[in-house]
């Protein structure tokens, strides 16, 4: 797939826990490419999620490309297991703190043949990232808070920062992914698609709902 391939990314956050494979499976029989798996740690964000050891179950059950996204301080140091754990993409954030630094990081990502990405808080400019665009497979702007689902979409805080995004890739023929997360649902997905996102990370909107399916069918033909 191409960075202008629109797909539809469930957040394993949202999902019912008590059930993992069974939600896993609910989402790929939903017709899901990419599972996204937010991994929080109580220190950079303000709530503790799963760690390596949910990924690798995740693992287990699929074969789904698995999207890591590391809200964590030290991401370089936990690295090697979230590799292990079978991840495919690995995000990591620029105001992380590391042992290392992000550049290495991303370099160790793509050393390891996974894909890399580099994640923005809606607080932080683009420019953030200009030092990393070429060692990218994707860039996630944040369209929430990190930390917490069920927050509403921030559009006027995050879109003029996506499509800076959008047109600087596009200007300098780069082809990394552009990726939201929070706060995504039918009637906003469409706003960051028109702003360049064709990566859409959806919570609540997708799990949520009794009938997958056909939250699946509303999300795709939002972004269509």
């Amino acid at each position: 797939m191409t960075h202008e391939t629109p797909l539809i990314l469930p957040s394993l956050l949202a999902a019912d826990w008590s059930k993992v494979a069974a939600e896993v499976n609910r989402a790929e029989e939903a017709g899901v490419q990419w599972l996204h798996l937010d991994v929080m740690d109580g220190a950079f964000v303000d709530n503790i999620s799963f760690g390596p050891q949910m990924v690798q179950t995740v693992r287990k059950c699929t074969g789904m490309y698995l999207d890591v996204h590391l809200m964590i301080h030290r991401p370089d140091h936990y690295l090697e297991r979230f590799l292990h754990a079978g991840a495919d993409n690995i995000t990591i954030h620029v105001e992380a703190r590391y042992d290392t630094s992000v550049l290495e990081t991303l370099r160790r990502i793509r050393a390891a043949g996974k894909h890399a990405g580099i994640a923005l808080h809606p607080d932080t400019p683009f420019e953030a990232a200009l030092p990393y665009v070429n060692d990218i497979d994707l860039l996630l702007v944040m369209t929430v808070v990190p930390g917490f689902g069920g927050q509403p979409f921030m559009e006027k805080e995050t879109m003029p920062k996506l499509a800076a995004a959008r047109d600087y890739r596009d200007a300098h023929g780069l082809k990394y992914h552009l990726e939201v997360d929070g706060g995504i649902y039918p009637t906003t997905a469409p706003i960051a698609k028109a702003n360049g996102a064709n990566l859409f990370v959806c919570g609540t909107s997708f799990f949520g709902p009794a009938n997958t399916h056909e939250a699946m069918a509303g999300l795709m033909t939002s972004i269509g």
